[in-house]
């Protein structure tokens, strides 16, 4: 009877150790989110990936809550600019309103510094006998080249110390690193954000 006693208060103990442990990981999982994490809106904090211990973005999640690059058309009269021509300077006006503001975009500044992984095409800016090591990271393919730019907000200046292919220029590719609200001015676009990068593959479908 007692080696059952002795087996049964072993047993327990362990499960007790067990127990402690998970919520000692627990609890240090929690502590590893970065600072400001708790002030993500829910839908952001909902993307963080415990593994990768880092936020998965979508690129709404760059764009403060209530903020639209077009709220400038507002002020019109829909009716009224349908009808215009291309050189009417009531649609010069309108369209240097909007480049103003979508180069001024605001940014999600309580996500600076944090370690994400966002997902999107690749526009080179400093391309070296190496590869690419600077580019703009956009949403959609075409962005800055054959389309006007998007939002300042919704373009990411990269910097990465692995060069890019070229190859991958039509690929959309995950990008993973430190996110920056740093603006960057280029020739083709202003960036809302800077990420310094740590890892960049190809996204597969």
């Amino acid at each position: 009877m007692r080696g059952i006693k002795t087996t049964t208060l072993t047993i327990a103990f362990a499960m007790l150790v067990m127990v402690v442990l998970w919520l000692l990981g627990t609890q240090s999982a929690q502590a590893a989110k970065p600072e400001g994490f708790d002030q993500l809106s829910e839908r952001v904090q909902s993307r963080w990936d415990e593994g990768e211990q880092l936020l998965d973005l979508d690129w709404e999640d760059l764009i403060p809550e209530g903020f639209r690059a077009d709220a400038v058309l507002d002020q019109y009269d829909p009716e009224k600019i349908a009808l215009l021509t291309d050189d009417d300077p009531l649609i010069l006006e309108i369209m240097e309103k909007l480049q103003k503001a979508y180069q001024s975009a605001p940014v999600l500044g309580v996500i600076d510094s944090m370690p994400v992984r966002l997902g999107g095409y690749i526009v080179p800016i400093e391309v070296t006998p190496e590869g690419i090591t600077e580019f703009l990271l956009v949403p959609y393919f075409g962005a800055c080249i054959h389309t006007p730019p998007p939002p300042s907000n919704q373009i990411v200046f990269v910097k990465t110390d692995t060069p890019v292919q070229e190859s991958e220029l039509y690929n959309a590719v995950w990008v993973s690193g430190r996110l920056s609200v740093e603006t960057e001015n280029t020739d083709l676009a202003t960036a809302g954000y800077t990420l310094y990068s740590e890892h960049i593959v190809p996204i597969e479908y």
